[in-house]
């Protein structure tokens, strides 16, 4: 009788060792799957931030930092969203449409990248800028308009 229970005891512990054995696996190799998954996202969360400096270290060095000068030029530009119309300085405009100026971007000391949309179209223009005695004289170079 003794011999039956301490071989029935010994059973249960190898069924139990064995379950143990077999859950430690499955639960070790779904943590290496964690583990490989986050290393593998953080690789590409890296090479992602590696463009986008790259990218921003373009865009800075065509982009002017903004001084007073630059500003006053953005705000001649601006000023043609109310009394005066987007159509006095873009001729080839479809008609009967409001175009309002939402981007303005300088490339350098005499271009600049100009954004505007109407209810139905959207544009940019490149444009040209020199200072006079009668003030900001603005050039159009390109134009390019989509509908929306």
């Amino acid at each position: 009788m003794k011999f039956k229970i301490v071989f029935y005891l010994f059973l249960f512990v190898c069924i139990i060792l064995f379950f143990q054995l077999i859950n430690t696996n499955k639960i070790l190799n779904h943590q290496d799957r964690l583990i490989q998954n986050q290393n593998s996202l953080q690789l590409r969360l890296k090479d992602s931030l590696a463009n986008l400096k790259q990218t921003l270290s373009v865009q800075q060095y065509f982009t002017l930092k903004e001084d007073s000068e630059r500003q006053a030029i953005k705000e001649d530009l601006l000023a043609f969203n109310s009394p005066k119309e987007l159509k006095d300085l873009i001729k080839d405009l479809p008609q009967g449409e409001r175009f309002l100026i939402d981007r303005v971007q300088f490339v350098n000391s005499e271009w600049v990248l100009l954004g505007f949309r109407s209810d139905q179209h959207w544009g940019q223009a490149f444009l040209t800028y020199k200072k006079s005695a009668k003030g900001i004289q603005f050039k159009i170079r390109e134009m390019v308009i989509n509908p929306l």
